[in-house]
């Protein structure tokens, strides 16, 4: 054990001076932004402020205050303080406004009178803000050719913006993957010997996804967890990332104050007893009121609001219990020194009037960072939410609560909620995509529709508080309402939500059941959008989706949107495909080897397992990052089993995906791997079916899970995990042997081809030497 030791400790001195000369390639690309212009405007003092006529100044002296308006900046409307019975105010109080100098910006600046009913206006002046240079300035504004205002200018641009513009990982998280990769390193050496790596360029970096399917796929994971952290699997891994309810899964165990002091089968009869009641229990008056208060209160501070919120409420009172004040941040705690993966999680920004098949960006979410690749544009966690313009921090919100971002990972159940609260048993990714069918527009629109009309000033400026909304009169799509005498059999708490879902209060508008946040992009220049795959081009990209897949799928997914909007529409990922893949796949994160847990909704449990795999190839392949290919004729040579592994025979650097299924095969005779069950209650508790139920008691619908259900579909994940536990090694030493033959490092581009780059910065000769390094070094190794 010493000399293992010793040697372990050698290799990582070696990395560590490695790291010190170590060059990001992706560094090179420069994303860049008109910098913010920050004006500071100070109203000073006024003199011989007069309503217009001696007599209007006889019978009431003045109560004056100044409106300052830039109707082209965000927050743009402000007010001095009114000073009661003066015509001669000393106000002395400065207003900060962040402008884009290539708008034509223009000051409107009124002059008023405080009244008891109504403030009166005296006069309006308008200044053409253009004129303005660098520094401080003084102009005297004069009313009724008799009132003057002294206003003072301090005109700044500011280059140090509060969002990160980059397409290389953060500082923060590559700390982490140093961190991780010595942690990963002497678990490798210790669970594979000789088999392990040798050197830290050896080790492969190992990406656990979940898919989405509700509570079904947040019970599954739960098994999967509780193999991958017995069998020591979990200890090989780099990250660990989750799409709606498999994103429920991580995020309550890494808030888990347990977590990973106690193992997910220690914690798992917590979870078991939390799901094992209706979310509608939980809506007692008091929590109702509650859950309406905190997001009023939320709309009070200048947030936009939405059933997202009053969801988010549900399922972290449901997952949650006793910490419902816990941020993403927190999450920074287990990943110190490197001794858990990280989580990432996601949803999708979206369009108006398009497809999500069609047009989806990836908005991913870590305990340091949240942001858009494709645009590499990054923000530090506890900032989302708060609002931006041109990248400067206009107003700072406290951080949103970990139960909020959940409604958001989930949110498919928000704009579905109406057939949930009538009791429709359909799998929501069925019925989204028979909206589909029936009208590409007809699922985004019942959620968005009604975000244009607040998306743009309305010349008057822009208040902190969004209270704009429209009536919501339609339903869905073949989703007619319920008799009254069959709505009378509900329950008094589900009548009452469909009340709130249907009525024309904020929740019943379509705007009041979209997943909505400030756009933190607003006002950027975004003319170029970054592949995901930065050294390769886009052109020539076979655009066909694939079968049986919506002919609109991945359509416009290089397309940009207008930053001109207020705020932001986020889904669940699950609605364009419902897998994290996108998250993973960014060749900053070098993923080599997937373990990839499919939960998704299929019409039989006899039926192919592929579909959702397949548009992850897709979307890598039009995204140029490397995947193996997805040869679904493996079903017909192998049948049904419980995991399939794809690899590329051409490509040696092409990452190996290991494809774990939800399916009950070998569980229905075995209860261990290795061990047959015996006993009529053994054989009785194995003996179901997932999607062939007639009952559909494994809905993503539904949200209550008795301890059998929980135990059947837990127990069933955790034993095809284990049954492949002897697969999973052979393929990491694999992977190992494949790096330790190509030279551990990848090179990202070829030195005769770096000129053809776009958007480089002056790093360019660094490149040229990094990738001759990498050559060099590479070939000393053979």
């Amino acid at each position: 054990m010493d000399k293992f030791a010793s040697l372990v400790d050698d290799v990582v001195a070696v990395d560590k001076m490695k790291n010190e000369t170590a060059f990001d390639p992706f560094q090179i690309f420069e994303v860049q932004n008109r910098p913010c212009a920050i004006l500071k405007i100070k109203v000073t003092e006024g003199r011989n402020i007069t309503k217009g006529s001696w007599t209007k100044d006889l019978i009431d002296t003045p109560d004056p205050y100044i409106v300052l308006d830039i109707p082209t900046t965000p927050s743009g409307r402000k007010r001095t303080q009114h000073l009661d019975n003066t015509i001669n105010p000393v106000w002395n109080e400065t207003f900060t406004f962040y402008m884009d100098m290539m708008k034509k910006n223009i000051l409107e600046i009124t002059l008023m009178d405080a009244n008891y009913t109504t403030d009166e206006t005296i006069a309006v002046e308008k200044y053409d803000l253009g004129y303005l240079s660098l520094g401080e300035s003084e102009h005297t504004f004069q009313f009724n050719t008799i009132s003057e205002v002294d206003v003072e200018f301090h005109l700044s641009v500011d280059n140090s913006p509060a969002l990160r513009y980059s397409l290389a990982l953060s500082n923060e998280e590559k700390e982490f993957r140093r961190n991780r990769k010595e942690q990963v390193f002497k678990s490798m050496r210790q669970m594979l010997g000789d088999d392990g790596p040798k050197v830290l360029d050896e080790v492969p970096t190992i990406g656990i996804l979940g898919s989405g399917g509700g509570f079904r796929a947040m019970t599954g994971f739960c098994g999967a967890f509780t193999a991958l952290v017995d069998s020591g699997i979990l200890d090989l891994a780099t990250y660990v990332a989750g799409l709606s309810g498999s994103a429920w899964y991580i995020s309550q165990m890494y808030s888990h104050p347990d977590w990973p002091n106690k193992t997910p089968g220690d914690l798992r009869d917590e979870l078991k007893n939390n799901i094992d009641s209706s979310l509608f229990w939980i809506l007692k008056p008091q929590s109702l009121y509650r859950y309406i208060s905190n997001i009023m209160e939320k709309r009070r501070m200048g947030h936009p609001v939405s059933f997202t919120d009053f969801f988010g409420h549900l399922v972290g009172e449901t997952l949650l219990k006793g910490r419902l004040g816990s941020k993403l941040t927190d999450q920074q705690e287990k990943l110190v020194d490197g001794l858990c993966p990280m989580p990432l999680y996601c949803c999708v920004h979206v369009k108006k009037e398009i497809s999500a098949m069609a047009f989806a960006e990836w908005v991913e979410f870590s305990p340091y960072e949240i942001g858009m690749a494709k645009y590499g544009t990054f923000l530090k966690t506890e900032l989302f939410g708060s609002k931006f313009f041109m990248g400067q921090l206009v107003k700072q919100h406290d951080e949103q609560p970990l139960h909020f971002l959940m409604g958001i990972w989930g949110s498919a159940f928000t704009i579905l909620f109406k057939r949930l609260v009538t009791g429709v048993s359909k799998d929501p990714m069925q019925l989204v995509m028979e909206e589909k069918a029936k009208s590409d527009q007809a699922l985004l629109e019942e959620a968005i529709a009604a975000a244009t009309p607040t998306d743009t000033t309305d010349g008057k400026g822009e208040s902190d508080s969004e209270s704009e909304s429209e009536s919501d009169t339609e339903v869905q799509n073949g989703d007619s309402e319920k008799p009254a005498k069959e709505y009378k059999k509900k329950g008094f708490w589900q009548n009452m939500l469909q009340g709130i879902v249907s009525s024309n209060n904020i929740f019943g508008t379509r705007e009041g059941r979209a997943g909505l946040v400030h756009n933190f992009m607003r006002g950027l220049l975004l003319n170029v959008a970054y592949p995901i795959s930065p050294f390769t081009d886009n052109l020539g990209i076979d655009t066909t989706p694939p079968p049986e897949s919506p002919k609109e799928t991945f359509q416009s997914i290089f397309d940009g949107f207008s930053t001109s909007h207020k705020k932001m529409y986020m889904v669940d990922g699950g609605l364009t495909y419902n897998s994290p893949y996108p998250l993973l796949l960014r060749p900053q994160r070098g993923v080599e080897l997937y373990l990839s847990f499919e939960f998704s909704g299929r019409p039989s449990d006899s039926t192919p397992p592929f579909k959702d795999l397949k548009l992850a190839e897709k979307w890598a392949q039009l995204n140029k990052v490397p995947f193996p290919p997805i040869d679904i004729s493996v079903f017909d040579r192998e049948g049904m089993k419980e995991c399939y592994v794809f690899r590329d025979p051409e490509d040696p650097h092409c990452p190996v995906v290991m494809h774990f299924v939800l399916v009950n095969v070998e569980f229905r005779k075995f209860k261990k791997p290795g061990v047959t069950r015996e006993t009529k209650e053994e054989f009785d508790f194995a003996n179901f079916d997932i999607f062939d139920d007639p009952k559909n008691p494994y809905s993503t619908y539904n949200f209550t899970y008795t301890h059998q259900m929980f135990d059947r579909i837990s127990k069933l994940i955790e034993f095809n995990t284990l049954l492949n536990v002897d697969l999973i090694k052979r393929t990491i030493i694999e992977v190992i042997q494949r790096k330790r033959q190509w030279g551990g490092a990848t090179l990202p581009i070829k030195v005769e081809t770096i000129h053809q780059l776009r958007h480089l910065s002056q790093n360019k000769k660094k490149l040229d030497d990094f990738v001759d390094f990498l050559k060099e070094w590479s070939a000393g190794r053979h």
